[in-house]
Formats: structure tokens, C-alpha cells, sequence
């Protein structure tokens, strides 16, 4: 062999290494970029708030609005409502002893609100509240859920505790079995008394399930104390205020069915995705422009 062919052999017996050095480099390097984009899709995640619009407001769409958690902000990917998606309300009935005289009006306003509130896609959960407290089975069936609230009987005889914190934590936990939207209407005096359920304990319940709570205080006595504080059920009033929902003291059956089913029929689900949260609980602000009337759950939280 010639001493001009042997650089020529040397060069052909190392191109097969150097292919293969260039093609891991080529290859590290697209996995080096591509990288960030499949991290950060992988850590964006689906959540979800619930608020109430006013009637002018109806026609809310998601690029309207905005959510803000932290310093972050993010644009809704959907805002969702009945009969678009289903609709669950339970309703929490106080019949302790000392509702005797008004029991039959707690009856009537309930009866009132499923017949407003009756469609082939909402279902109802009737729950009482007394020293044998009981939550129905959930029915799609208005007779059916009429019927519960007719038959639920007051204590009788002496006064005594009624836990109200563990009937609407049950009633909570038995509609969020359910998609949709999620609804909690509380009718009677209000005053909780040996529940196991402590009062935070039932404010988180309501925010992670992402529960629209309303209550409607009914006594055949004033609810207010000393300087016009009021006295009964006032945990329930911030549970109204931090969840969206409506909240009404002894009104009159006319205007207590109009308030809440108007309050009811306002209920949006609004979705929106973000960077993975650490398990907490967050404050949320949702942001509408301006002419849109909204009221919106004040808090989320991440289990």
C-alpha cells in the first residue's frame, strides 16, 4: 500500500465514531429544549371556583374573565352553568324544639324552592337537623323531594342542642359525590349546639368542595342581640358571604323564594389552569369588567 493511501484508511476507519458522537450530541440537546415545555405542561393543573352573577351578567364568557391567586394571574378556560352542567341542591332543614312555631314556614319556603328550581338536571338532597338528624337519598324526582320536606318532624318537648354543623356537613359531603354545580340552602334558626363538626372545620369542607352556600335565618323571635348584632347563626352569614351565596333573616316567604332561586339560577362554575399549587388553602380573586356584577368564592383549596 502507498504511503498516500494510508491517511485516506485512517480518516474512513474514524468517521463511524464521530457519526455517532454527533448524532448523542444532537440528540441531548433537543431533549435540553424540549424540555421546559413537557415540565411545564406536566405542571399545569385544572381548577375550578364558583360565583354568582346578577341578571345582567348572565351572558358571562371566559375570555371576560380573569383569576388571580398570589401573584399570579390567569385567563378562565370555561365558565359553565345549568343546564350545561348538572346542578345538586341540598337543603338543610332546622326542626329543633324551639322551631315548633315555624316549622310549617321552613316547610312552605322549602317546597317553594323546588318548584322554582325543578329541571330534568337538577337533584335534591333534603337533610333535617334535630336531636335524630337525617339526610334523605338524593332524588331527581320534585314529588318525590317534596314529599322528604313534608315529612320531617320537629322535636318535642324541652329545647335542646341542635347540631346544625354536622347536618350541613353531611348534606355537603353527599352531593359532592356529584359533578356539577353544588349548592347548600339552610332554612331555620340557625344556632348550633354539640356538633362534632367544628365551625372551621365545616368552612373548609364548603371551599374545597367548592360549595354556594345560602341561608335563609327563620325564628318567630328576633335574631339580634345586644346593639343589633345578631345573635343566631351568625357563623353561617360568613359562611354565605365567603361562598357566594345569599343570605336573608327572617324574611317573608314571597321574597326569601325569589332571592334564592334568583341567587341560585346565578351560580357559575368558572375553570381555569395554572402552574401546580402546594397543597393549602389560597385566597382567589376573580375579575370581571367592569358593568359585570359578580360575587365569588373568596378562597380555594388544594388537598
Amino acid at each position: 500500500m502507498s504511503e498516500s493511501a494510508r491517511p485516506v484508511a485512517l480518516n474512513a476507519s474514524r468517521s463511524g465514531p464521530l457519526r455517532r458522537v454527533a448524532s448523542v450530541v444532537v440528540a441531548i440537546i433537543f431533549a435540553i429544549l424540549c424540555a421546559p415545555l413537557e415540565t411545564t405542561k406536566a405542571a399545569s393543573e385544572q381548577y375550578s371556583v364558583v360565583v354568582r352573577v346578577d341578571a345582567k351578567s348572565a351572558g358571562l364568557t371566559s375570555s371576560e374573565v380573569v383569576l388571580r391567586i398570589r401573584n399570579v394571574s390567569v385567563p378562565a378556560t370555561a365558565v359553565e352553568a345549568s343546564p350545561e352542567i348538572r346542578r345538586n341542591i341540598a337543603i338543610v332543614m332546622d326542626a329543633g324544639s324551639d322551631q315548633a312555631n315555624v316549622l310549617s314556614k321552613e316547610k312552605e319556603l322549602a317546597v317553594a324552592l323546588i318548584n322554582e328550581l325543578s329541571d330534568g338536571g337538577t337533584s335534591f338532597t333534603i337533610a333535617s337537623a334535630s336531636t335524630s338528624s337525617k339526610t334523605q337519598p338524593t332524588t331527581l324526582d320534585r314529588s318525590v323531594a317534596i314529599e322528604q320536606i313534608r315529612d320531617i318532624t320537629g322535636d318535642r318537648g324541652e329545647k335542646a342542642n341542635v347540631a346544625i354543623h354536622d347536618a350541613i356537613g353531611s348534606a355537603i359531603r353527599q352531593i359532592s359525590f356529584n359533578s356539577g354545580l353544588r349548592v347548600v340552602i339552610f332554612i331555620g334558626e340557625g344556632n348550633d349546639g354539640g356538633s362534632r363538626l367544628r365551625y372551621a372545620e365545616l368552612h373548609s369542607l364548603a371551599e374545597s368542595n367548592h360549595i354556594a352556600f345560602f341561608s335563609a335565618l327563620v325564628a318567630d323571635h328576633s335574631l339580634r342581640g345586644v346593639k343589633s348584632i345578631l345573635r343566631y347563626g351568625w357563623n353561617l352569614q360568613e359562611l354565605t358571604s365567603d361562598t357566594a351565596g345569599v343570605f336573608l333573616e327572617n324574611p317573608k316567604i314571597p321574597k326569601a323564594t325569589r332571592r334564592l332561586s334568583d341567587g341560585v339560577r346565578g351560580l357559575r362554575l368558572i375553570r381555569f389552569e395554572m402552574p401546580s399549587l402546594p397543597s393549602g388553602r389560597y385566597k382567589i380573586s376573580v375579575l370581571a369588567p367592569r358593568g359585570k356584577g359578580l360575587r365569588a368564592q373568596t378562597c380555594i383549596v388544594i388537598p
